[in-house]
């Protein structure tokens, strides 16, 4: 039986929200198009112009996950809204994406900042929007103060497709 929205069921925007970064370390482009919000999707990649509905979202995925091999990504969420709070079933999630281009220890990784917001549909929590821009340049010894892990290194704004 092939693999539908419906076979998905997120309980809640986390739960979503770990499905999304799973879909994107395994280049599972069936679990990212269950993840998609029925319509009003929007995306925006580092360095990249909006792109505006659902199936152009997924086809900007479908590019992405066919022309990298397995990266590493470590997402801390950084912060998130009350879930079916006063504005409806939405949770916003502020996350740190750190990226690296392999699971070797010493990768070099790549710190972008996404914003992802999901609603509540009938078969659970899906992605609406997912916004992420890598951090103005700094000099190392901002970074440092900046950032507590020294293995992530912040780098001139690059896109990952």
């Amino acid at each position: 039986m092939p693999k539908t929205a419906e076979n998905f069921y997120f309980h809640t925007s986390e739960e979503a929200e770990s499905a999304f970064y799973a879909a994107f370390e395994m280049g599972d482009i069936v679990l990212m198009k269950a993840l998609m919000a029925d319509d009003n999707v929007t995306c925006i990649h580092p360095n990249s112009m909006p792109i505006i509905g659902r199936d152009a979202v997924l086809a900007s995925w479908r590019d992405i996950l066919s022309n990298i091999d397995e990266p590493a990504l470590y997402p801390e969420v950084l912060h998130r809204s009350v879930e079916g709070n006063e504005i409806g079933n939405t949770a916003i999630h502020l996350v740190a994406e750190s990226i690296a281009a392999d699971h070797q220890i010493n990768s070099e990784k790549t710190l972008v900042l996404a914003t992802n917001v999901y609603i509540k549909q009938e078969f659970g929590w899906r992605m609406m929007l997912h916004h992420s821009s890598v951090p103005p340049y700094m000099e190392e010894t901002q970074e440092q103060d900046l950032d507590n892990d020294p293995s992530i290194t912040h780098s001139a704004p690059q896109t990952l497709q």
